[in-house]
């Protein structure tokens, strides 16, 4: 959400400027603008996690790893998902729930935890697939999508900065 307010008010921003013709203005504020957004959408936005029928894609902030249900060992929730693999590492989850609060309980009985619905999801689909052998190891890489972004928002931050260097 606030990904989304920053976005709509920097290009509403920029579109005014241009509008009014001040395109110095335009130049000097769209490097910034982009890098901002592109912060906030790899960290807010981008991370999920992808589950199909031969394995479950995790992508975290500039990072995606593609886990095959046979190389699943444990999913757990902490403060996010927690999938181990049976090699041992640890893959924690940025885009997915997180801990919800118990559920309020009587006098005299234990609070609830109740697992979310992606939770679940997870987990009756690792319990379908997990002695199905796909083949594949476990392949971590760069999230190429992200870094692409990240790239050109890089380069309008550095074309601000030589603007602002050689007019001002």
């Amino acid at each position: 959400m606030a990904a989304g307010l920053v976005a709509v008010l920097g290009l509403f921003l920029l579109v005014d400027a241009a509008v009014r013709g001040s395109w110095i203005v335009v130049l000097d504020a769209v490097g910034p603008i982009a890098v901002l957004v592109w912060v906030l959408w790899v960290l807010t936005y981008r991370p999920c996690i992808r589950i199909d029928d031969t394995a479950v894609t995790v992508v975290n902030p500039l990072r995606r790893t593609v886990v095959p249900w046979h190389a699943v060992a444990d999913v757990t929730l902490r403060w996010q998902i927690v999938i181990e693999t049976v090699a041992g590492r640890r893959l924690q989850c940025w885009g997915g729930p997180s801990l919800p609060r118990p559920k309020p309980a009587r006098r005299g009985e234990r609070a609830v935890l109740r697992q979310p619905d992606e939770m679940v999801v997870l987990l009756d689909r690792w319990a379908e697939r997990r002695d199905v052998a796909t083949g594949g190891d476990v392949v971590r890489g760069w999230d190429r999508p992200a870094v692409v972004v990240g790239a050109v928002a890089l380069a309008l931050l550095v074309v601000s900065l030589l603007s602002l260097s050689l007019g001002g």
